[in-house]
């Protein structure tokens, strides 16, 4: 009998668990009951089973806890992925495609009005330069406002600040 309780290891009460392990004694008792440390003998526990039975179940709660979390970031994906939809019925989101396919058509015809309004002003040949000339001010400024809109678009999406009115 004495190599018996060698082979068990050292049996401790539930009190004594409960102090080992900083936990109340109900709380010993809830995980006897829900199977995570076995009773020795009545209201003797191994101070083994005890240490296994506490590991396993605070495992268990760290299992639980990540799946959580990943199911929480798949609901979260999820919603997202819905709310994008609905915005895009509602008009409030279009394709990007779309979007630079419209700004390009706009551009492409303020640039053809613009290119040829020195020669429908005047003959005067002088004054045509000038008027060409800033014509493709307004245009190279424009250019250089879109590109600059491109690049914020092309990072995630950023807006672009407006520049202050003259």
């Amino acid at each position: 009998m004495a190599e018996e309780d060698k082979s068990r290891g050292q049996t401790i009460s539930l009190a004594q668990a409960a102090t080992f392990l900083n936990r109340s004694p109900s709380w010993v008792q809830a995980l006897v009951s829900q199977g995570y440390i076995t009773r020795q003998s009545y209201g003797r526990y191994s101070a083994v089973a005890i240490v296994r039975g506490a590991l396993a179940y605070y495992e268990d709660l760290l299992q639980n806890s990540n799946r959580a979390a990943a199911a929480s970031r798949a609901t979260d994906a999820r919603t997202r992925e819905i709310e994008l939809r609905i915005a895009e019925r509602r008009r409030d989101l279009i394709p990007m495609e779309d979007a630079k396919a419209e700004i390009a058509a706009v551009v492409s015809e303020v640039r053809a009005e613009i290119a040829g309004l020195g020669a429908r002003i005047t003959r005067d040949m002088e004054l045509r330069r000038r008027i060409d000339g800033e014509a493709d001010g307004i245009l190279g400024r424009l250019a250089e406002r879109a590109a600059e809109a491109g690049r914020a678009l092309a990072a995630e999406g950023g807006a672009v600040e407006a520049e202050p009115e003259a």
